[in-house]
């Protein structure tokens, strides 16, 4: 207790979360016992007072979400946390930008990976905001767990980091001031440094602002033509220039030699030799079938040259090591090449797989949500 940065402690006859400033020893009676005097200052005042150490307890996460729980209000102000639900989605925590009292509108920042501090957010009517700290909360996180478990636990920890920072006066400000400092960067990185991607509900984008009634902009526009998706043409069209390093150019050639005669480690190659008669699965990088075909039969003449006497100690499947090994230190290799990065960098690179549009994010949900619908 005595190490505690931070206490519950009684004063004026009620518990208040207070900062540890100073600790006395004290003599007792009997020797062998210490006790000690803490001086505190109670948080979000000024006053400091003196108390024992056998009367005040170590201030944890429970005590900040029960204190919480038991306040936060009959109306909705501007940096308020609330829970919003947008078109097929489940409720979300949102940050109140703007109030409009007349019209009972708000306008709301949905809480998610890559948020903008400053973007528009969408306006919303108030009946269809929840306070974060309502009582239907864990039903609410239930039910975003069931399609979003890591995205929705991140938002959690991100507002419990901020309230904790804000009980225990370590930062003073609305909640986006926090998001854009410094100060949230430890728990902003987890989502940021992902390797393999952490899928959020794509709600940033969503429908435009509510038009207020009569208002020019409550008039139907005529809609606008969609364009076809492009993004995978790129994808392909950037891919081409790793078939052609791999294929034309032979620049992998080397590297795959190397690791085939055992003088380069290979995390691939340690991974199949250790995986048995299981079949494993590689998601590939590349997404033309084309493409793959080139860069696959090209490897099978590579093992045939070289690997073929080595894995046939070892009894290894030839199709399986193309796919499970060669493929992957191919490509990471044609990638740290073409984007002039190292093998770490383009490894990762290769792991997060292909950088999906939010359009092809956005039919990937629908189709989820499809499938799960015709289960039930």
């Amino acid at each position: 207790m005595t190490d505690a940065k931070y206490v519950l402690c009684r004063w004026e006859k009620r518990l208040w979360p207070a900062k540890v400033l100073a600790r006395t020893e004290v003599a007792t009676k009997t020797k062998r016992k210490k006790e000690f005097f803490l001086s505190v200052q109670i948080l979000s005042l000024d006053e400091k007072i003196k108390v024992r150490s056998t009367e005040v307890e170590a201030l944890k996460m429970a005590h900040i979400e029960r204190i919480a729980s038991t306040l936060e209000p009959r109306s909705f102000e501007v940096g308020m946390l609330v829970w919003l639900k947008h078109q097929k989605y489940p409720f979300w925590p949102a940050v109140v930008k703007s109030v409009r009292r007349r019209e009972k509108k708000a306008s709301v920042l949905f809480i998610e990976g890559h948020m903008d501090p400053k973007g528009r957010g969408i306006t919303v009517s108030l009946r269809r905001l929840k306070h974060f700290d309502c009582k239907e909360k864990q039903e609410l996180l239930n039910e975003a767990k069931e399609d979003f478990d890591q995205a929705i636990g991140w938002c959690v920890s991100l507002i419990t980091d901020y309230r904790v920072r804000l009980g225990c006066g370590s930062f003073a400000g609305s909640f986006l001031e926090y998001y854009a400092a410094d100060i949230s960067y430890p728990v902003r990185k987890s989502i940021q440094q992902d390797v393999l991607g952490t899928r959020f509900p794509q709600l940033s984008k969503g429908d435009p602002e509510e038009p207020v009634a009569g208002s020019p902009q409550g008039r139907r526009r005529p809609r606008r033509k969609v364009l076809p998706d492009r993004s995978r043409a790129a994808r392909d069209r950037a891919n081409q220039k790793l078939v052609e390093y791999i294929v034309k150019a032979r620049g992998a050639e080397g590297h795959l030699r190397a690791i085939l005669r055992n003088r380069k480690p290979s995390r691939w190659l340690k991974t199949f030799l250790n995986s048995g008669q299981y079949v494993t699965c590689v998601e590939t990088y590349l997404e033309d079938e084309e493409q793959l075909d080139l860069v696959v039969k090209y490897l099978q003449g590579v093992y045939q040259e070289t690997g073929s006497r080595a894995l046939a100690r070892i009894n290894a499947d030839r199709i399986r090591f193309v796919l499970d090994v060669l493929l992957p230190e191919a490509i990471i290799c044609a990638i740290a090449a073409v984007d002039a990065v190292d093998y770490e960098t383009a490894e990762a690179k290769y792991l997060r797989g292909p950088s999906l549009s939010y359009r092809e994010k956005e039919m990937f949900d629908n189709q989820l949500l499809e499938e799960r619908s015709q289960r039930c």
